[in-house]
């Protein structure tokens, strides 16, 4: 029987592997992937953290999982050479109570956002036709730009905080009363929160839509290149904060003077 083979996204959201399970063990050990290193083998229904996969948590090697053969409707390819394809098991309600395959647009989806296509997928309502995004989004509401630069949307991002900043600006001009700079502050975020999943999904589309135009015939190309510019970003997080910062140092030190 043929060893487990793996794949893993490093901290670029670069898909690496395929490696056996002792391989991968080893980087772990190395401190090359970490328990939250998102992982992926033939016959997994989406990337798992590394933490939640039982036979890569397990402290001695067990014999590998029988493989999943695709069914009918699943073309070879989509299993057997592309691991940011959603695997047979990746099967979704569909809208007459049965199941439905996963599209090749939800695989597209799911090697952009990563791990957490699960949450997207409902909230932005891939299972049903002509999807859009609902719902409130909690870490919008309470992170607003910073949230929108952990999934890498610099382009909203920077639109989001140039008006935060705007907005300080005014306040400072009409000497705002407290109640009055709280209340600002609560609906912007509140608007964050509103708008959140809605903002993610067309970042997603555009992203989507520029990739297809490069990798039209090249499905596992295609979904490389989602992973890479897609997933979280922490470096952008801190960047952004030490950015905010600065700039309203640059705006009480404009007043004070």
């Amino acid at each position: 029987m043929t060893e487990t083979q793996w794949y893993y996204a490093d901290i670029g959201q670069q898909r690496q592997g395929p490696l056996p399970t002792g391989a991968l063990r080893r980087l772990h050990q190395e401190g090359t992937v970490d328990i939250d290193t998102v992982v992926w083998c033939e016959g997994m229904p989406q990337w798992k953290p590394l933490h939640s996969v039982a036979e890569l948590s397990r402290a001695e090697p067990e014999p590998p999982p029988p493989q999943v053969l695709a069914p009918a409707w699943e073309p070879a390819s989509a299993s057997a050479h592309d691991p940011y394809a959603a695997p047979a098991s990746s099967l979704v309600p569909g809208n007459g109570g049965g199941w439905a395959a996963p599209d090749a647009s939800q695989q597209a989806y799911a090697a952009f956002v990563g791990s957490n296509f699960p949450v997207y997928r409902r909230k932005w309502r891939l299972d049903r036709p002509g999807h859009n995004a609902s719902g409130w989004h909690w870490p919008a509401f309470l992170f607003g730009a910073f949230w929108m630069l952990y999934r890498r949307m610099y382009a909203v991002a920077a639109g989001w905080i140039a008006a935060l900043v705007g907005l300080s600006f005014l306040e400072a001009l009409v000497n705002a009363s407290s109640a009055l700079s709280t209340a600002i502050t609560f609906g912007a975020s509140a608007t964050a929160g509103a708008l959140g999943n809605h903002l993610y999904l067309r970042h997603a589309d555009r992203i989507i839509a520029q990739a297809r135009a490069t990798y039209r015939d090249n499905a596992q190309a295609l979904h490389a290149e989602l992973a890479a510019r897609g997933g979280t970003r922490w470096s952008a997080v801190v960047l952004g904060l030490l950015a905010y910062v600065a700039v309203l140092g640059g705006l009480s030190f404009l007043f004070d003077s």
